[in-house]
């Protein structure tokens, strides 16, 4: 399952070919939920899994709780949809006879492998699985332990996993999921606990953290008590964390923080014409742009990913010109803007240290 407004639904379409490449074992059901998709651009997303694919497609129009889903906007901060609060009345949409669903973020996930692992894993008893993101340590032991719902407060701003992939467990959401009252009531303490007028959680992640802190088995957790450790929710402007290559394979892989894929599409001839100056690599680190920071020879290695798939279908060519053409520009014009504007601000704080 995935959601999204108009803004992303035609990125939906490498994810697809993705999906129906790595997982053609399997009987696929995907599922898109939405609530401000024209008619068209849906239509075009189900004559291409039927032509293209061997995977049935479900359009899920969500109408109830509209309302709800657009208070959760102001409170996450506004940098997130409607759409990506879905999950939240996820029972409300999908069949009866589906026990679980893995919900990966419109777009900017590409399956690169078998996910049998993830998918299938044992709940335990718990509502969802996910890749663990955040810990608190123990004062007593310096050990890593798992949050619990009277940390509620402290999830929200931090979050427990990333939201781009993670397994729901349906049957127990139909049987224990919370009522749309319950949410607007944890929002409420959310709110009123914000303070200096930030976000009172970190969108969707943050306030899916609240409501399952406690209630998430982590996959590969304990012997993983490793927030590096993510084969299944691979977030690729992570790189940085990595001495080297992580010692598993990425299966999905999120491309979470920098631009997405079809934003920029920078070349080995790019990323030389940045490394070939030093001086600059030192200073783009610490611009504050996503997109520089995860300018790689790794990051360009697993952005051509979303491009191998994104080539077998409709939207390759406008997708590369646009993508491109950005690229180009900004080695040109903005990369040596980006190292200027670090300059300026060393000179003007050492001013201020004088």
């Amino acid at each position: 399952m995935t959601s999204c407004d108009g803004n992303l639904v035609k990125y939906i379409l490498p994810q697809l070919t993705s999906i129906n490449k790595n997982l053609s074992d399997y009987d696929i059901h995907f599922y898109l939920a939405h609530s401000r998709i024209f008619p068209k651009e849906v239509q075009a997303l189900k004559l291409f899994a039927q032509e293209k694919t061997s995977i049935t497609f479900h359009e899920v129009k969500v109408t109830k709780n509209i309302p709800f889903y657009e208070s959760l906007v102001t409170g996450g901060g506004g940098q997130w949809p409607q759409e990506a609060y879905f999950t939240l009345r996820v029972q409300d949409y999908i069949p009866d006879d589906v026990d679980r669903i893995m919900y990966i973020d419109a777009g900017d996930v590409i399956i690169n492998g078998d996910i049998a692992p993830y998918y299938f894993g044992d709940f335990e008893g718990k509502s969802l699985i996910a890749s663990q993101m955040n810990f608190k340590i123990n004062p007593s032991t310096n050990e890593r332990e798992l949050y619990t719902k009277n940390d509620v407060l402290t999830v929200a701003a931090c979050t427990l996993f990333n939201s781009g992939s993670y397994i729901i467990n349906m049957e127990k959401l139909r049987k224990e999921g919370c009522t749309v009252n319950e949410y607007v009531k944890l929002r409420d303490t959310l709110l009123k606990n914000s303070k200096n007028g930030q976000p009172a959680y970190f969108g969707d992640q943050g306030f899916l953290s609240a409501v399952f802190a406690g209630d998430i088995n982590f996959f590969g957790y304990p012997q993983y008590k490793d927030s590096k450790y993510m084969p299944y929710n691979f977030r690729t402007s992570y790189w940085g964390m990595f001495d080297g290559e992580p010692d598993y394979e990425p299966v999905v892989l999120h491309y979470a923080i920098m631009s997405k894929p079809w934003v920029v599409r920078f070349t080995e001839k790019d990323i030389n014409a940045v490394i070939d100056k030093p001086d600059f690599v030192a200073k783009r680190l610490t611009v504050p742009i996503p997109t520089i920071a995860c300018m790689t020879p790794q990051h360009l290695r697993l952005g051509e990913v979303w491009w191998k798939y994104a080539k077998e279908t409709p939207i390759y060519e406008e997708a590369n010109t646009r993508a491109t053409i950005t690229a180009e520009s900004w080695v040109k014009h903005y990369l040596p803007l980006c190292a200027r504007y670090v300059d300026v601000c060393n000179q003007i704080a050492q001013i201020e240290r004088n």
